[in-house]
């Protein structure tokens, strides 16, 4: 595992709670909203997969 990557995942993981009470508090529809979510989870879950591989 490299350290730059262990870096960036650390800084992904202390941003990621803030960024989807950001989203959930935000202005837009459901739908939108909803997809933001499922988005960012899915990008974190595959970014977590490729850092600890």
């Amino acid at each position: 595992m490299n350290l730059l990557e262990l870096i960036l995942f650390a800084i992904g993981l202390a941003m990621f709670p803030y960024g989807m009470y950001e989203v959930v508090k935000g202005d837009g529809t459901t739908k939108t909203k909803l997809t933001l979510i499922v988005t960012s989870l899915t990008l974190f879950i595959v970014e977590s997969i490729l850092v600890f591989r």
